[in-house]
């Protein structure tokens, strides 16, 4: 799942967890500067029982994170 949100792509990146029926999560902001594009990932340790709830909370934490209102989370260029 990729969505557009402010001047940032947020690429949700649900995998679901070796060998367990659950689904874990990233999200990797993304933003095109003058410096050329840049990523970074976050990694949530949450777990979740479907894709869809992953995504969904991957997309809440990215928004987070771009609003700068994410405690441990910062974009940092």
């Amino acid at each position: 799942m990729n969505i557009r949100y402010k001047d940032y792509d947020l690429d949700a990146a649900p995998a679901k967890s070796y060998g367990k029926d659950e689904w874990m999560t990233s999200v990797h902001i993304n933003k095109l500067s003058a410096d050329g594009y840049k990523t970074k990932a976050f990694y949530c340790k949450e777990t979740f029982d479907t894709k869809e709830e992953a995504e969904e909370h991957t997309m809440t934490l990215g928004k987070q994170i771009v609003d700068g209102e994410h405690p441990d989370f910062k974009i940092d260029f």
